[in-house]
């Protein structure tokens, strides 16, 4: 983190002997410091020129993630729809992996500073301010969380929330957003107690890891004005997990794409002697179920078709992944299929519509892992499904939500290489049912996962949320 601040700074370093002179901490705390003048002169210019609904939002410390496309694009909605945003992160990746058509994100980042004297300051800053909120805030974390006060106080996410509400603070947002039960949620939690500001969170498959000691799920969703379900099945799991809270403030909207940006393609049959072509867009990691599509793959050509694997992602960073992306790896090996099974490593949107368009079936081969790690409704099946592909995928996550088995896609069983190897070489022998169910496919996407169906839900209850507090 002072890295990346120092590097900011150099250019100011070189003019000045003082800066240049300063310890990491100072300079972090100058940097903070201007970070909320900032932020407190685009509040005051935004009220003057729009009087527009101001956002603040957060989803983790890094920025951008490339897995995070469904962030950016309900995000990116958020400003076309005219509102105000700034989006904080601590951690800067390349500009590269943030998708292009999300550049809005970028000139809408601002700079969230984690050291540790930056937000000791701010804590005791809002505890001298805020000295019974605090307490309160203390006693409701311990109660939720199950740990105690000393624990809290030592859990380096605490503290670091409140430097993420004295960036609120300046700013004076109307609404609070974040994405997952992790430390952007519990920052959001903090600054909407001390400040008064409504906030809302974006649920996806994270609720039911028991991964964070800070999570609190029911705590958040008994606070949220506003809690974005990406499925019905997750809208249910919330309910179950907080059953005393208030079903209709549970929005169900899924994850939605910008289907004009992925118009349908007319596919042909593969030239004689070519294989047909799976095309898998996702990571390589456990709930993605990459090793079932491994072994399918065999069982095709242990029956004579010609067939192979362009899988399209990369690997994460954690020891899983890493694990899981060997264990894909030494299989592909094992089953010799190295000339057939290709790892493409990530590749941009206009890479991945290319192999799309050149592939006759789209393959979805995710589980539910033992730790209960699941994807909701993939962006990439939504993706592939608007150019007209069809789809063969899995019964996991909320997939089933995006596919009616038989009618606009097929479903298998999750890890069943033998099925699913089953339904891929039934419809390659049946290029009129893949063109039936590819058409369907697009047709469903444009009519209900379209951003310009889904994101005005969202939208609404934001103005309904700041219309209510404003009233109070």
């Amino acid at each position: 983190m002072m890295e990346e601040i120092i590097d900011r700074l150099k250019p100011v370093l070189k003019r000045s002997r003082i800066l240049r002179d300063l310890s990491e901490d100072d300079l972090a705390l100058r940097y903070h410091a201007f970070q909320l003048m900032r932020m407190r002169g685009e509040r005051r210019a935004g009220s003057l020129v729009s009087g527009r609904i101001r956002i603040a939002a957060t989803a983790c410390w890094a920025f951008p993630v490339y897995s995070q496309t469904f962030v950016y694009q309900e995000l990116a909605q958020v400003i076309r729809g005219g509102f105000d945003l700034r989006f904080l992160y601590s951690s800067l990746n390349p500009r590269s992996h943030l998708p292009a058509q999300f550049s809005s994100l970028w000139q809408a980042k601002r700079t969230l500073v984690l050291e540790h004297k930056v937000y000791e300051q701010d804590f005791a800053y809002f505890t001298d301010k805020y000295p019974e909120k605090v307490k309160s805030l203390v006693e409701m974390l311990c109660r939720a969380s199950g740990i105690s006060p000393e624990e809290l106080h030592n859990h380096y996410h605490f503290k670091q929330a409140f430097s993420f509400a004295r960036m609120v603070e300046a700013y004076r947002p109307d609404y609070l957003h974040s994405y997952f039960f992790y430390e952007g949620t519990l920052f959001t939690l903090v600054a909407s107690h001390l400040l008064d500001i409504p906030r809302g969170v974006s649920c996806y498959a994270d609720h039911l890891l028991r991964d964070y000691v800070l999570k609190v799920v029911p705590l958040h969703l008994e606070q949220c004005s506003i809690v974005i379900a990406t499925s019905h099945r997750i809208k249910r799991e919330l309910v179950g997990l907080a059953p005393q809270v208030d079903a209709d403030k549970i929005v169900v909207k899924p994850n939605a794409i910008a289907s004009q940006r992925f118009p349908v393609v007319e596919r042909k049959e593969p030239p004689p002697g070519q294989p047909y072509r799976l095309v898998c867009v996702n990571r390589i990691e456990p709930k993605k179920g990459v090793i079932y599509l491994v072994e399918a793959l065999r069982l095709l050509l242990d029956r004579n078709l010609n067939v192979s694997v362009q899988l399209l992602g990369g690997v994460d960073e954690s020891d899983a992944s890493k694990e899981y992306a060997q264990s894909v790896e030494q299989r592909i090996r094992e089953l010799k299929l190295e000339s057939v099974f290709r790892l493409e490593g990530r590749r941009s949107e206009a890479e991945i519509k290319q192999f799309l368009e050149n592939g006759q079936l789209f393959i979805a081969p995710f589980v539910e892992t033992d730790t209960g790690d699941k994807d909701g409704i993939p962006t990439a099946l939504l993706e592939a499904m608007a150019t007209g592909i069809p789809a063969v995928a899995t019964d996991a996550g909320s997939i089933l939500e995006v596919i009616e088995d038989a009618w606009d896609g097929v479903i298998v069983p999750q890890r069943d290489p033998q099925r699913l190897a089953g339904a891929i070489e039934a419809l390659l022998l049946d290029p009129a049912r893949r063109r039936q169910l590819g058409q369907a496919g697009a047709a469903r996407i444009r009519r209900e996962f379209d951003v310009d169906v889904c994101e005005p839900r969202f939208h609404d209850r934001i103005r309904q949320a700041v219309a209510a507090r404003r009233a109070r």
